[in-house]
């Protein structure tokens, strides 16, 4: 900054006001710096800048599995919204562990982050505390109960999406229905398993006689299901699962005992991953916006961070689902 100041024959405090914006400089005089600082190949430290504004224009976002294609999109949509405001984003994976994500929130305290994703179905109120406790803005995905300064929630509206999934597998004709959950000490999981079994008794089906398998929301887990699913009686005609990969191991499980999808078993998803679309025969699922919940998350903690007793209506938000019908689901054998 002195060999620009020098090179401009400006003082070094008229250097940093042009480079921060933090107080009117005459054009002639402002175009001059600039002329400097390129000639001279000069970069502000974002280090040093962060010192002086207690910002360091970062953000973390922890998200629960990177090998799930669901968070490709979210963070795409964080990163486009991150990237407009010159923020950057450090990205960490959870795994569903909570010892590991405790350690990625020290390591984001330790790198000062201005604020915090949460997009993990694994979460607690000890590893929230971390952050409010240090005054460090946070939004969370699908933790509705919270209510605190500095906090914003993202909350996904499964209801209506698997309501008009259940409207569609009825409409059908389809009378035994099975689901493959998440794992049942998720809240994520258990709300999608009781919204599900919820618009099966509004449709007439009794809940108790549906089987419900637990699994892992991973490809193998739906494989896993899908042979104890072989074994009950009567034999489910319609699965619903509880993400897209969990669907995607069931069909494929299928194929290798000969099963037709849908002439034998009709399965929707959850999530709308571009495989759903892709996999033969294409998916019927539950849309989430991904991008969008990105986005959203992204600027309602950049709200936060500029207003942490942001009003309500600028930290709570409710994100849409819908049903994308496609070939995996049909009426069932014998109609």
């Amino acid at each position: 900054m002195s060999d620009v100041a020098e090179r401009a024959k400006v003082s070094k405090s008229t250097v940093s006001h042009v480079i921060n914006e933090t107080r009117f400089v005459e054009e002639h005089t402002r175009q001059r710096v600039l002329r400097a600082i390129e000639e001279l190949d000069y970069r502000p430290s974002r280090i040093a800048r962060g010192l002086a504004s207690q910002r360091t224009n970062t953000v973390g976002l922890l998200i629960s599995d990177v090998g799930n294609p669901f968070y490709h999109q979210v963070i795409l949509g964080v990163e486009d919204v991150a990237l407009a405001n010159d923020y950057s984003m450090f990205l960490f994976n959870a795994n569903y562990d909570l010892d590991r994500s405790r350690k990625y929130i020290l390591s984001m305290l330790d790198r000062q982050a201005d604020g915090v994703m949460f997009m993990s179905s694994r979460l607690s109120v000890e590893l929230l505390s971390e952050l409010t406790d240090n005054q460090v803005p946070t939004v969370v995905l699908d933790w509705d109960e919270i209510r605190a300064d500095g906090v914003g929630t993202i909350t996904v509206d499964f209801e209506t999406g698997i309501r008009e999934a259940v409207e569609h597998l009825v409409g059908l004709g389809h009378q035994q229905f099975a689901h493959v959950s998440g794992p049942l000490d998720l809240w994520t999981a258990c709300v999608r398993r009781d919204a599900f079994l919820n618009a099966l008794a509004q449709n007439g089906i009794d809940p108790s006689q549906v089987v419900i398998v637990e699994g892992n929301l991973r490809i193998e887990g739906g494989r896993r299901a899908l042979l104890q699913l072989l074994e009950a009686s009567p034999r489910p005609t319609a699965i619903f699962a509880a993400n897209d990969l969990t669907a995607l191991g069931v069909v494929w499980e299928a194929r290798e005992h000969a099963l037709h999808i849908p002439g034998d078993l009709s399965v929707v998803g959850l999530d709308d991953i571009a495989l759903s679309a892709q996999n033969t025969p294409p998916l019927t699922t539950v849309a989430l916006p991904c991008y969008e919940i990105g986005t959203t998350a992204m600027e309602m903690l950049l709200g936060l961070i500029h207003d942490p007793h942001l009003d309500e209506q600028g930290r709570r938000k409710l994100m849409a689902t819908s049903l994308i019908v496609r070939q995996s689901t049909a009426v069932p054998a014998g109609r």
